[in-house]
């Protein structure tokens, strides 16, 4: 136990070593090259010489409220006595609230700055061509947009043409498209949770994906939606593997539309594919039935969403390599790596908060959590490391890997029990608290 106890504080203090350094460092890269852009060192703020500004505003007040409530119903195990089919989309509702308050610190601009500011999608619409030309030209003409769109897959460009289109045009409705993933997402990964290691489970990782720290870049950004799109792949396919009959090939077959479809939402979705990797991988290995159907539907379903995408003048790789090209000749020529392998990491544990640390210390540690849920955690952990192998993203992390946090911050159920008890309501508060100062503290650029 002792030695257990040491290997502990051992981890906690490198992981504060991290982010201290990380701090200290950036701030003193950003003072002598202004050119990183980072101003809130290891995270990104919107001011890139200070993104650090204490601030009130009644958003916090009301988050604060949230998140008490959250950790009230943890001390009296809410969460175990509400059927699973309302606990569910309650805790979407509450994440997608806890969220949306934080952000409403900052009053309306809050939450439009995501989606009005000239690095933005929106700010495209007025320049880009009708959808099928746009996507055609995509690759040749990618130096004409801005910096998000030169970053990403034309998908989400075309799917604000449609909103265009259909009349719901202005910033509102793209922000209300970030609401619904924020909503969607801790949904999706109960469901994921649920179908893969049960209902023990979903219910101890509900009130954590309510306020995870990551929540204040959630409302604020497009990439709500990628994540939500990616989680609801994942839970499609986890339903898929324990469904025994040919019904699997066709939640295989959805899930695999929704992946294939992330795929050109962002190109963090190649590295997001080993979040339901893993499980499918033990589902084989364990000769699991609906394991092979699903992985089979999924497959082809993805195929076929990148084949529509290349029929419509689209190839995905050339995508790649042309976004890669304005990247290395854009911000991330002055980001050196020898920083950033650092700070990413440093970012990632902010975004995750520290229950979710403790958690999956725990977790590696004790072996505390039962296999199936350790497959999510782990399939989450290997897509970050591999988006963070690539060098794809030097900085802006907190929001771009939004795609695999909410796998990670699932490993702090270990945490939680039906009893409640001091550690749970430590893990709970830690998060909640971690998130309003956050908050309070940083003016992100999303």
């Amino acid at each position: 136990m002792g030695g257990f106890r040491s290997a502990l504080r051992s981890a906690w203090t490198w992981a504060i070593v991290l982010v201290a350094v990380s701090a200290w460092w950036g701030t003193r890269l950003q003072r002598e090259h202004p050119e990183v852009f980072l101003g809130a060192a290891p995270l990104v703020g919107r001011d890139p010489t200070d993104g650090w500004q204490w601030r009130f505003g009644w958003g916090l007040v009301g988050a604060a409220a949230v998140g008490g409530t959250v950790i009230l119903g943890t001390a009296r195990s809410w969460w175990w006595r509400v059927r699973l089919r309302w606990l569910v989309p309650a805790t979407g509702a509450a994440a997608g609230l806890f969220a949306t308050l934080l952000a409403l610190t900052d009053g309306t601009d809050g939450l439009l700055h995501g989606a009005t500011d000239r690095t933005e999608y929106m700010v495209n619409l007025d320049i880009a061509p009708p959808a099928g030309q746009f996507l055609r030209h995509f690759v040749a003409d990618i130096d004409q947009y801005s910096v998000h769109v030169r970053g990403h897959p034309p998908g989400f460009v075309l799917v604000l043409k449609a909103l265009d289109n259909a009349g719901l045009d202005g910033a509102w409705p793209v922000v209300a498209l970030s609401i619904i993933g924020t909503v969607a997402l801790p949904i999706a990964v109960l469901v994921a949770v649920w179908a893969v290691a049960g209902h023990e489970w979903a219910r101890r990782s509900a009130p954590l994906l309510i306020v995870a720290p990551y929540a204040l870049w959630m409302v604020t950004s497009a990439d709500a939606v990628y994540t939500a799109v990616g989680a609801s792949g994942v839970a499609l396919f986890a339903i898929g593997l324990r469904t025994r009959s040919w019904r699997a090939c066709g939640w295989g077959s959805v899930s695999g539309t929704m992946l294939g479809s992330l795929l050109f939402l962002t190109y963090g979705g190649a590295m997001f594919v080993l979040v339901p990797a893993v499980p499918a991988i033990v589902a084989i290995r364990r000769r699991r039935p609906g394991a092979v159907p699903t992985l089979a539907g999924a497959v082809l379903a993805g195929a076929a969403v990148t084949a529509l995408f290349a029929v419509g003048g689209f190839w995905w790789f050339d995508g790649a390599n042309a976004t890669r090209h304005q990247y290395w000749s854009g911000t991330a020529q002055f980001r050196p790596f020898a920083y950033f392998a650092v700070a990413n990491l440093a970012a990632s544990l902010i975004a995750i908060g520290p229950a979710t640390f403790a958690g999956l210390l725990r977790m590696w540690k004790q072996r505390s959590a039962p296999a199936p849920i350790v497959t999510l955690v782990a399939g989450g952990a290997l897509a970050l490391l591999a988006a963070h192998a690539s060098q794809y993203s030097r900085a802006e992390v907190e929001r771009i890997w939004l795609l695999f946090f909410p796998w990670l911050v699932v490993a702090g159920s270990v945490l939680v029990s039906r009893a409640g008890g001091r550690l749970a309501l430590a893990a709970v508060g830690s998060q909640a608290v971690a998130a309003i100062v956050l908050q309070a503290a940083l003016v992100s650029k999303w």
